[in-house]
């Protein structure tokens, strides 16, 4: 009788222990889920375009990420870094020689006939407000003896910038097989290219006379831009037929520089559709009228 007794009380000591300890984890596990939900990052909008990216350019942080660092075609967005080596290499008033495979490059061009010299700044607003593929090659050649040393004078950059995933071929961003980047290392590209501000003044010119030629900014966004997304810095845009629809956009979110990326959209419409989505999220997700300086671990 003892014996069972004992049995049963140890039987019961054991109940108590268990149920006490399934109450801890209990306790241990929602207090866990309390946390992570405080600190998670808020997941952002879902997008058609094969990868997105929304920078944070004062901050050094990602604050979305749709396969941001995966290496594709980035069609004319390329041409923020010709950009870069134009203004780091040529004063404004220095000659871009447009020569005969210049001249012949692919449409979109400005259309100058070969042997013209074109200003430097003003072959820098064809480059980023039509997009000019045959003045992008005209810069290659000037600044770099030739499409090929400009490319690697591309590639230094890009690394010295961060740029992981890039190898750049051309200045224009014409289809080659081993032309690729990723949208964070345009994001990052994007983000030194508004440094310069003879970029963001060419970037934010609406209308231009080039060698005789009047050419319009081809951004949308530069035009009844929505309000939700900030201040608008600059951007450029981009297409190719293996890269589809692409942007690089820049702004101004309270005290913080944003970009977002988007490469590889279906159609234009949703280029810029989704690139104000984005922008709109971040400005509504991230207070940026708080210090958000403070990088994750």
């Amino acid at each position: 009788m003892r014996r069972d007794m004992r049995s049963r009380r140890w039987i019961r000591r054991i109940a108590t222990l268990c149920a006490a300890l399934v109450a801890m984890i209990g306790i241990s596990v929602a207090a866990g889920q309390t946390t992570r939900a405080e600190t998670s990052t808020p997941s952002g909008p879902y997008v058609n375009a094969k990868a997105a990216i929304v920078y944070d350019a004062t901050t050094k942080r990602v604050l979305y990420d749709k396969r941001a660092n995966e290496a594709m075609y980035p069609a004319s967005t390329t041409k923020l870094m010709t950009a870069i080596l134009l203004v780091q290499h040529m004063q404004p008033d220095d000659p871009v020689y447009v020569g005969t495979e210049a001249a012949h490059q692919p449409k979109v061009r400005l259309g100058v006939q070969p042997g013209t010299e074109i200003p430097a700044d003003d072959a820098l607003r064809a480059l980023l407000m039509k997009s000019a593929n045959d003045v992008a090659y005209g810069i290659a050649e000037t600044v770099g003896g030739s499409q090929a040393g400009f490319a690697r004078m591309m590639n230094v950059e890009a690394r010295i910038l961060g740029c992981t995933h890039t190898q750049f071929v051309t200045p224009n961003g014409l289809h080659a097989e081993a032309h690729a980047t990723s949208a964070k290392d345009i994001a990052l590209i994007l983000a030194e290219a508004i440094k310069y501000p003879r970029i963001v003044e060419a970037m934010q010119t609406q209308q231009h006379t080039v060698a005789g030629k009047v050419i319009r900014n081809t951004n949308r966004l530069l035009y009844g831009q929505a309000t939700s997304i900030g201040d608008y810095i600059g951007g450029k845009t981009g297409f190719t037929s293996k890269a589809m629809y692409c942007l690089a956009t820049a702004v101004k979110q309270g005290e913080h520089v944003r970009i977002s990326v988007v490469l590889g959209a279906p159609r234009k419409s949703l280029m810029y559709r989704e690139t104000v989505r984005l922008l709109s999220w971040s400005n509504r997700a991230f207070d940026a009228s708080k210090d958000t300086s403070e990088e994750d671990d």
